[in-house]
């Protein structure tokens, strides 16, 4: 499906949105009016619940256009019931650096605030434990780099049997840095439920993110923002 195609009507301006209150206060509170390209199609087919496979250049609002659908559609279902103490988080997005991961989880903490929402990041190259922790304490959206969050799924520290939304964010930088198997693995070879969302961002459009697509979406909404492959000029 092409996100063009009139099912999918594009986003003109964030007042235009029926968001919960509250992230709509913090959307306005960060300045956010007039959505980018990838963001006018990339929320309403998040809040259409359709998986999205979306080619955008750097720097396009990729993190907004994932975010403010996901946060608005966990306040709107409330919380899950949970059945046990392992952190168990209803989001996760992968990155494939800890910088990317980071800059992710600082959006994710402006987007939540006050809404109940925990948002936790894990990555390696940290000490680990403080992360555990920080797990521990409760984790709704999940944040990670493929390294890390695999060596806590093969420990049993996580569990995906809630998550009902993932997000690979610059899939083709995280297949260039050689982490196909741990995404794979993540994704199929655990407990994420096949019943799920799924949006996939990625600068470049290659056979190998197409096999990954293939085996991750469901009968994506296919968007194409720009030149593939370059980098956006508003990029600070």
């Amino acid at each position: 499906m092409d996100c063009s195609d009139k099912s999918i009507e594009p986003l003109e301006d964030f007042a235009d949105l029926k968001f919960d209150d509250q992230i709509a206060k913090n959307i306005e509170r960060l300045g956010y009016k007039k959505p980018t390209p990838i963001q006018k199609y990339s929320i309403p087919t998040g809040l259409k619940r359709t998986d999205l496979m979306a080619c955008a250049q750097t720097g396009s609002g990729k993190t907004a256009a994932f975010l403010f659908p996901i946060c608005h559609k966990m306040i709107e279902e409330g919380p899950p019931i949970r059945n046990s103490t392992t952190p168990a988080p209803i989001a996760v997005i992968l990155a494939p650096t800890r910088e990317l991961a980071k800059q992710i989880f600082e959006e994710a903490r402006k987007v939540t605030t006050r809404t109940g929402i925990r948002a936790v990041c894990v990555y390696g190259g940290a000490e680990a434990r403080g992360q555990m922790r920080d797990l521990y304490r409760g984790v709704d959206i999940l944040i990670a780099t493929p390294g890390r969050l695999i060596d806590y799924t093969q420990k049993g520290i996580v569990t995906f049997a809630h998550t009902k939304y993932l997000v690979l964010d610059e899939s083709d930088r995280m297949l260039d840095m050689g982490f196909d198997p741990q995404i794979r693995s993540i994704v199929l070879e655990s407990d994420m439920p096949a019943e799920r969302e799924t949006t996939m961002f990625s600068a470049t459009f290659p056979k190998e993110i197409k096999a990954l697509a293939n085996a991750f979406l469901t009968k994506p909404c296919n968007l194409s923002i720009g030149r593939v492959g370059s980098t956006s000029d508003s990029i600070t």
